[in-house]
């Protein structure tokens, strides 16, 4: 039920109840009932009818209005035979029942419920069963009124755990977006780094041989230079558009990058042990990255120098270790920014791996991998 037609509803009970008590009223006062008895109950009434229209959010207004239905319809309720208590039931269950009332406003009006109800009781010479069954209708209904406060003190626990579940969700939301931007970082520095890195150094010795008069050896390095942009250029569209790795094996990424930094003039030995076994993808990613990053670092900081790539194959998934023997100092000295060594590293160790650093004797980095679920 939607809540306009609640609120309908509620406006309709309450519109009969207060006709029927209007009514019980009107053949009272044919009895000729004293002014004193009837001018209460037709205040209670007129007050119950104004507060079933007025707006939630005048609750000083409405206030106002429970206090004079209560005070009134308990003054009454005796001298009605109880039906004009119903008006002081109508205040007080929404008195009581709400959630930012204090309990010691609480404990005032049916206090002074009780006592209204025993001063209008003496007032008329009522019997005392009267006023015990007066009495204990208003037990009921401070049952009734503290059981309507806890329903809306658990709604609006609901409704803050809600707001606290969808600020988690927002948080986790900015997390997930600030780790994608990480990653989407860590993709286009490998990619820049192993693409402009090997262009530096292709255009270097192009640069090179032409002053040696070799035009046919600078000819084929800046074929090869030309083939390395094409790739990076792929790779970095790929890096964009997708952001994810394509399904390749390990030996088609060592392969391939391998026959890359060969093509570019660099020194390396492949060594492979064991049955291989399949990685999981944040992995396989991790090892496309690292080994190019440490391949491009090869080539920019220490040209020449041999490398010996080393993959381990366990149950548990692989092993991989990088060493490069010390070399000259490149002709054309690069600075990085850093962020390749540390990017690799949060690369391995998102993807469930670990990584390991030595610079004594040689330069040698060391990957572990794990193998994909079954």
């Amino acid at each position: 039920m939607i809540p306009a037609r609640r609120r309908s509803l509620s406006i309709a009970l309450n519109l009969i109840g207060a006709a029927f008590i209007s009514y019980d009223l009107i053949d009272r006062a044919l009895r000729d009932d004293p002014p004193w008895i009837a001018a209460p109950a037709w205040l209670a009434i007129a007050c119950w009818v104004t507060v079933t229209f007025l707006p939630e959010h005048f609750a000083r207004r409405r206030l106002g209005l429970y206090v004079v239905m209560i005070v009134t319809g308990s003054f009454v309720a005796c001298a009605t035979n109880v039906l004009g208590f119903v008006p002081a039931v109508a205040g007080l269950i929404p008195f009581i029942g709400q959630v930012g009332r204090s309990w010691r406003a609480i404990g005032v009006a049916v206090a002074g419920s009780a006592a209204l109800l025993s001063l209008g009781a003496l007032a008329v010479g009522a019997p005392p069963s009267l006023l015990v069954t007066a009495l204990s209708f208003l037990l009921v209904i401070c049952v009734g009124g503290l059981s309507r406060r806890q329903y809306r003190s658990a709604e609006a626990q609901s409704r803050v755990l809600l707001e606290e579940r969808l600020a988690v969700e927002q948080e986790r939301a900015l997390v997930a977006t600030l780790t994608e931007r990480s990653r989407i970082a860590r993709d286009l520095h490998d990619v820049l780094a192993h693409s402009l890195g090997g262009l530096v150094i292709q255009l270097d010795a192009v640069d090179a041989l032409l002053e040696s008069g070799r035009t046919d050896d600078a000819r084929k390095r800046v074929i090869a230079a030309r083939e390395l942009a094409v790739s990076g250029l792929d790779e970095a569209k790929r890096a964009v558009s997708t952001l994810r790795e394509p399904a390749d094996s390990v030996e088609a990424v060592c392969a391939e990058l391998v026959r890359t930094h060969r093509d570019l003039g660099g020194e390396i030995t492949v060594e492979e042990s064991g049955e291989p076994v399949s990685l999981a993808p944040d992995a396989r990613v991790a090892f496309r990255r690292a080994l190019q990053e440490l391949l491009t670092n090869t080539r920019r900081h220490a040209p020449g120098s041999p490398t010996t790539l080393r993959l381990e194959w366990t149950p548990e998934g692989l092993t991989v270790t990088a060493s490069t023997a010390p070399g000259p100092p490149p002709a054309y000295p690069t600075q990085g920014g850093g962020h390749g060594l540390a990017g690799m590293r949060e690369r391995v160790e998102g993807a469930g791996g670990a990584m390991i650093v030595r610079r004594e004797p040689a330069f040698a980095v060391e990957l572990t991998l794990p193998k994909g679920a079954s």
